[in-house]
């Protein structure tokens, strides 16, 4: 707990210079989430990354998430105890990292359990059994939020009745009463905030992002543990100025999918805050945005809660996910992807080679990445940066050749105008 709350202090007071003031937004909320709701644990709900949060933060809840806790604890050099204490529970070294990090730090009482656990079924499967751990394990009250693939008004209404359900138990469980104008506000802010998230991806395209691996998953903690809250909407606010503002990048850019592994030095070497190659995108952070618009506004929230759910980009068949990294790949003018196969995710794992191949076929090379996003003793890193080393120099080699004959063909078409005036 203590490196965490020092953490918050140094994000607070001595972010690093070379940061966008969004980037140092984004830090700080995403650190100070995660400590409060371990500082509080009598008003923290344990939840699942995908769950609309703006239920909690209306009745003045803290979401936890198994994806920042491991984030934060591998930041910490702590994973391997956890990890540890997970595999004497039982918990085999197959299963997810992160939600092994969770189970190791709550199943050995390093961290107070909260009093509610709130989950869904997108995407991860290993929500489906973690949480249930620990429900039966605590004695812990669970929901479980069904969501359907395809979305229709009929689906709409289910998810939106079993999130009233999910704000009727929170409330009896915390004795608190939730007032349905706040939560109004709260899903407008997030509508207002993933608008302007939107609007950021195009800004991107040419611009010098000044990125990095630990940023991005910080963006996306945000984008989820905090959506709806007023400090999110400023950073998405401050993000579309800071790229307004951005000096030129000649160099490739890469959209990344899922995790990152922010602690691997050989891969930080090669991508992080790098003048020659750099994550433009992460589909992480533009898993909930909408390019086309809302069927459902603010004034029915739990609609519009369970739209965003159904259409998230992560939940459904995969070539839901490969849709959205092309949209990314478009709008930001990527030269290429790449999929990081974290460890234990089954659901990256079933669908890379489906995101790789329809990548590719529509015209943006990419690789699928095998490592792990949370534990660094099982992810050497060596090998990775060996491939993906490989894959950058060749996305460097085609930016060269594609420009050389953009070049020539300019060098053409001047002299064709010459010769004809």
């Amino acid at each position: 707990m203590k490196a965490f709350q020092i953490k918050r202090a140094i994000s607070h007071y001595l972010p690093d210079s070379w940061m966008y003031e969004s980037s140092k937004q984004a830090q700080l909320l995403a650190v100070d989430a995660i400590t409060s709701a371990l500082e509080h644990a009598d008003e923290s709900v344990l939840a699942s990354i995908f769950m609309p949060n703006e239920i909690f933060h209306a009745l003045g809840l803290r979401p936890l998430i198994a994806e920042a806790l491991g984030d934060f604890v591998a930041g910490a050099h702590a994973e391997a105890g956890c990890l540890a204490y997970s595999e004497r529970e039982g918990i085999p070294n197959t299963y997810c990292s992160f939600h092994r990090v969770l189970l190791g730090t709550l199943l050995s009482n390093v961290f107070e359990m909260p009093r509610f656990i709130a989950n869904c079924s997108v995407a991860c499967d290993a929500n489906n059994l973690t949480f249930r751990i620990l429900s039966k394990r605590f004695g812990t009250p669970q929901i479980y939020v069904d969501v359907p693939m395809a979305y229709d008004e009929e689906g709409c209404a289910y998810v939106a009745d079993q999130l009233r359900e999910l704000a009727k138990m929170a409330e009896e469980i915390y004795s608190r009463r939730l007032d349905e104008d706040l939560l109004r506000e709260k899903v407008a802010c997030s509508i207002r905030t993933l608008d302007l998230v939107a609007r950021s991806l195009r800004l991107r395209a040419g611009r010098y992002v000044k990125n990095n691996m630990g940023l991005e998953m910080q963006y996306g903690l945000a984008l989820h543990v905090l959506l709806g809250e007023p400090e999110v909407e400023r950073m998405a606010r401050t993000m579309v100025r800071d790229y307004l503002s951005a000096e030129p990048f000649h160099g490739v850019n890469v959209v990344w999918s899922a995790a990152a592994p922010f602690f691997c030095v050989p891969l930080q070497k090669q991508i992080d805050v790098n003048t020659d190659q750099q994550i433009v995108a992460s589909d992480m952070c533009f898993d909930q945005v909408s390019f086309s618009g809302w069927e459902h506004d603010a004034s029915d929230p739990y609609l519009a809660m369970a739209e965003r759910l159904i259409k998230n980009s992560y939940n459904g068949p995969g070539q839901r996910r490969a849709d959205r990294l092309i949209e990314l790949c478009e709008q930001t003018d990527a030269d290429g992807a790449i999929v990081f196969c974290h460890w234990g995710c089954k659901e990256t794992l079933g669908v890379s080679q489906l995101l790789v191949r329809e990548l590719e076929r529509s015209g943006y090379p990419a690789i699928a990445l095998d490592g792990d996003a949370c534990d660094r003793g099982n992810f050497p890193g060596g090998q990775a940066a060996t491939r993906m080393g490989a894959f950058l120099e060749m996305l460097h080699a085609k930016k060269d050749a594609r420009e050389a004959e953009e070049a020539e063909g300019l060098v053409r078409e001047l002299e064709r105008v010459r010769v004809e005036g």
